[in-house]
């Protein structure tokens, strides 16, 4: 006698189709994977698949990719905002953000795969490309309070550029990690701080 699958809200199936397809795709890669075995890593029917993931495998990747952005982009944003008020806390507020940002990646590697390895050409380049704009605007945004007012005249000038450098190096240790360096989080964020707090230290003064 087969199991009896459980019913689950829309919401809830929609997410096990997205988890089950971010580890299909990040091991077999875009091309190779297929819907099949989505299906069966999700423990669902191939319709179910099509239903919850959007009636493609394009689709499916592109809504994987946005979820983990948006994990990404909701990790840094609560790091940044943990630190206590009254503190001159801009040292903190980077180390806390890279951490989270080595945390959420160590954590969800097939996540990291999808994101920045599996879609980088393609038909679904331009999601990537989108997802990791939207990071950059964030980190442009949090580094703003740092450089003066927000809304100062030329203020995204000075940080949009400074955010594009501190997410690629970020990516780039990320990658490192990702190939066989060190999952500690905590020592990804302090060998990413060392690297470019002096720089924006200097930026901030100069500012």
């Amino acid at each position: 006698m087969s199991p009896v699958r459980r019913r689950l809200p829309p919401e809830q199936r929609a997410e096990q189709v997205l988890d089950a397809a971010v580890r299909v795709f990040s091991r077999a890669g875009f091309h190779d994977a297929s819907m099949d075995a989505v299906a069966e890593a999700a423990g669902v029917s191939k319709p179910m698949v099509y239903t919850h993931g959007g009636g493609s495998k394009d689709e499916l990747l592109r809504r994987c990719i946005r979820r983990e952005a948006d994990r990404l982009l909701r990790s840094v944003s609560g790091a940044a905002a943990d630190v206590p008020a009254g503190t001159d806390g801009a040292e903190d507020r980077l180390r806390r953000g890279l951490r989270a940002f080595f945390a959420t990646l160590t954590t969800h590697r097939d996540g990291w795969s999808v994101l920045y390895r599996q879609a980088r050409t393609g038909t679904v380049a331009d999601e990537v490309q989108d997802a990791r704009a939207r990071i950059v605007d964030r980190v442009a945004e949090l580094l703003t309070a740092e450089f003066g007012a927000p809304g100062a005249p030329g203020a995204r000038s000075v940080t949009a550029p400074v955010a594009a450098a501190l997410v690629g190096a970020a990516e780039g240790l990320a990658d490192w990690s990702a190939s066989g360096g060190t999952q500690d989080p905590d020592e990804l964020a302090a060998m990413a701080l060392a690297l470019l707090w002096p720089g924006l230290d200097r930026l901030r003064s100069a500012g």
